[in-house]
């Protein structure tokens, strides 16, 4: 029978003590230690992404539903290239009396210049008489894109996707319809609007989703946009 000192017998004492204060610490996750990580204030994320949209001198942006309305005319699509002058260059895909078309379009100075179906030139248009928005609206800090993104209500962070080589956050929330009329003319302004929001590592705006009744008895409907190639040295003119 082994006989501990009481000198030994206090180093024993002090040696489990210490490994059961470890072993609590480990397993309180729930407490707080000073040490866990904590959740990214999303109002600062989002605000970081919007202040990037609106310092850029230019960025790539597409937008797309799978979708359409059974009548009427609305956008469904537009891929260019969008400045803070502000302006717009690129292809705007709309349906007009039941039909599709990808119309180019310069939108620069206040004026929209589009290349309609039929037509051999530009053309200043009023893109509201075909159911499309000014893209080079899109521009504006607080009714364009990046104004969406501080309005958006009840933000959390819903996940993480991949984007080619880099790994996005996303964020989920609503928009009312107000906010979306101007980018989706078709959307309701009394509606309300599923967005899920990405960024990427660098804090910069790569996609953005919206989910709600934009055709008449289509349902929820989707419409994607993204967002790349930013700070590019572009000036649009018209043409």
């Amino acid at each position: 029978m082994i006989r501990l000192t009481s000198a030994r017998r206090s180093t024993v004492v002090a040696v489990a003590t210490v490994a059961l204060a470890a072993l609590l610490a480990g397993c309180g996750g729930s407490s707080g230690t000073a040490g866990a990580s904590k959740p990214a204030d999303i109002t600062a994320v989002l605000t970081k992404a919007k202040n990037a949209f609106d310092a850029t001198s230019s960025v790539h942006l597409t937008m797309s539903t799978q979708s359409r309305p059974t009548s009427g005319d609305a956008v469904l699509g537009a891929d260019g290239t969008l400045t803070h002058q502000p302006a717009f260059q690129g292809t705007v895909k709309v349906q007009i009396s039941g039909f599709s078309a990808d119309v180019p379009v310069v939108s620069v100075d206040g004026k929209v210049h589009a290349k309609l179906p039929l037509t051999p030139a530009f053309a200043t248009i009023d893109p509201g008489a075909y159911g499309a928005p000014d893209p080079a609206a899109f521009a504006d800090p607080a009714k364009g894109i990046s104004g969406l993104l501080l309005d958006l209500k009840g933000a959390k962070q819903s996940g993480q996707k991949r984007d080619g080589n880099i790994v996005v956050t996303t964020y989920t929330g609503t928009l009312s319809g107000a906010l979306v009329k101007p980018i989706i003319p078709s959307a309701s302004a009394s509606g309300t609007y599923t967005t899920v929001v990405g960024i990427d590592p660098g804090g910069v705006l790569t996609t953005l989703q919206v989910t709600g009744a934009f055709f008449a008895a289509a349902g929820d409907v989707t419409y994607d946009l993204a967002f790349n190639d930013y700070g590019k040295n572009v000036k649009i003119t018209a043409p």
